[in-house]
């Protein structure tokens, strides 16, 4: 076992590395987690402080400026140039309307339009001018009908927001649980402390006299590689325990209760899988520690940044998407999406995971074939 020791007793060295991505993994994990869950809360009607300048006084007026305070903070002001201009300067208000006298003839029987001032280059202009054209279209309706302005305010005040009921189709009632962006993240760990540990192993294996005092040993070289793919094998391995042993402890219940476990876990053996070969492959090209750190970056953030790990899928061009399709974390990503979708794996879902986790095996054994195929060349 003289070669698995040579492994481990490298790795050892090493281990600071892999301390400080889990530290960066861990981080990152929970700082988009909390973004998430920030920006994951319930929509609500944006509020605008509103100004309003009246000078009708009269019954439609009134229910224009209810209209206007279901959803915004309504100010009366004066109409006054110089308070008005500070008003909008210190952005006491973001939006003035100035309600004329005369309103029913003149805008909603007539053609006239309402007079406005708004922050330039705001989009709380825009959602609040949308609300007064929705009130105008509505109270041009009632009165072209007949109604009169009395009517036409009681109409507008009969008038209920809409109600929207989510049915949950998915199974999964819409939500995404805290655990699916930890196993998001995952790739770029895996990628990055098995490149870097790998690359480290092969290069001080191969450093100095070792290879001809390796060949020259008693030790077949069969034995010697088996040796090396069970080192290999037991750091990844490790690395896979530490990470599921994590997430089972920060998410306990309700991973376990998910119903998805055995997919999550089987999707990030076959990243894992990923990972080790494709650190193989890295170690046996890289012959220095500074091609192997920009080596290791390009790949990790390069994969992680066209594959939807630090951005999501839905965001990326659809040229991106296609092209990321022939890297493995894609298809982790894609499992992982689906199953963050979907309460229950059955049916064209699950051969759909099942698929993705067979062409991440794929992609794992290509790139062993190609390691081997490249050190015999170098052998």
């Amino acid at each position: 076992m003289a070669v698995f020791k040579v492994y481990m007793k490298i790795a050892k060295k090493n281990v600071w590395i892999i301390l400080l991505y889990l530290v960066i993994f861990f981080g990152i994990t929970v700082m988009y987690q909390s973004f998430a869950e920030k920006s994951g809360q319930n929509y609500s009607a944006e509020s605008v402080p509103v100004g309003i300048i009246d000078e009708d006084g009269g019954t439609a007026a009134e229910s224009l400026i209810d209209y206007i305070g279901w959803t915004n903070e309504v100010t009366m002001l004066r109409n006054d140039r110089e308070s008005l201009q500070e008003d909008l300067f210190y952005r006491n208000v973001d939006y003035i309307v100035r309600i004329p006298e005369g309103f029913m003839e003149k805008c909603i029987l007539g053609e006239e339009t309402l007079r406005v001032t708004t922050v330039p280059g705001t989009y709380s202009g825009y959602y609040v001018e949308q609300q007064i054209n929705n009130f105008m279209n509505f109270a041009r309706s009632y009165g072209a009908a007949g109604f009169t302005e009395e009517e036409m305010a009681e109409a507008m005040r009969a008038r209920t927001e809409a109600e929207v009921t989510l049915i949950d189709f998915s199974g999964n009632a819409g939500k995404t649980p805290a655990y699916a962006y930890y196993y998001r993240y995952l790739p770029y760990l895996f990628l990055s402390v098995l490149c870097y540990v790998m690359g480290y192993i092969l290069m001080g294996v191969r450093r100095g006299s070792l290879p001809k005092r390796m060949r020259a040993s008693a030790v077949p070289v069969r034995r010697q590689n088996l040796e090396g793919l069970a080192a290999s094998g037991l750091l990844a391995i490790a690395l896979w325990a530490v990470c599921t042993g994590a997430v089972l402890f920060m998410y306990h219940a309700d991973f376990l209760n998910s119903g998805r476990v055995l997919w999550y876990l089987l999707n990030s053996l076959a990243m894992l899988l990923v990972a080790l070969s494709l650190a193989y492959l890295v170690g046996v090209f890289v012959k220095e520690s500074n091609a192997l750190n920009g080596i290791v970056n390009i790949i990790s953030l390069g994969m992680c940044f066209l594959c939807g790990t630090f951005v999501e899928m839905d965001y990326l061009n659809s040229s991106v998407r296609k092209a990321a399709q022939f890297l493995p974390v894609y298809w982790y990503e894609s499992v992982n999406e689906m199953l963050t979708k979907y309460g229950t794996v059955t049916g064209s879902i699950r051969t759909e995971v099942i698929e993705s986790i067979g062409i991440q095996l794929v992609f794992a054994a290509a790139f062993v074939c190609a390691a081997l195929a490249f050190s015999r060349e170098k052998a």
